[in-house]
């Protein structure tokens, strides 16, 4: 059985590696499943509706304010209300995951940094899947 190392992941906005990350997460496709029961049934049945929710995507890690390629214009996409479509999300070097074409991530969360007397500063950043489903490359 193979197994993937966290230690070539990373993320991208387009051709920009995101500074200081050090985790990303995929929450996964959820299909709509609705209730199908009619009158006499004992028992609940469900089916499933042909529509899904796509999930949410979320990284963090270390916080660089110099990271302006980065993790500030994704902090600028925030307040815009911006959907994108090239947020890369690397297992290694060769293969990644991205939202499949015509859909969109819309960032939801940014400039969420914590700071500690005697640590360094962190940074997180999520985004709600939009249209079309994460698909794998590689």
């Amino acid at each position: 059985m193979a197994s993937a190392s966290g230690r070539l992941a990373k993320v991208m906005y387009g051709s920009v590696v995101l500074a200081g990350m050090g985790t990303w997460s995929m929450s996964g496709f959820v299909p709509d499943i609705q209730e199908d029961t009619a009158f006499g049934d004992t028992v609940k049945k469900y089916i499933d509706a042909g529509i899904g929710d796509p999930g949410t995507v979320s990284f963090s890690g270390n916080y660089d304010p110099d990271d302006t390629s980065g993790q500030e214009a994704l902090n600028a996409l925030v307040s815009g209300g911006v959907g994108v479509s090239n947020l890369y999300f690397y297992v290694s070097t060769s293969r990644f995951w991205r939202v499949a074409a015509g859909g969109l991530i819309i960032l939801t969360k940014g400039n969420a940094i914590t700071m500690q007397k005697n640590g360094l500063g962190q940074v997180s950043f999520e985004g709600k899947i939009s249209a079309k489903a994460m698909e794998r490359v590689g």
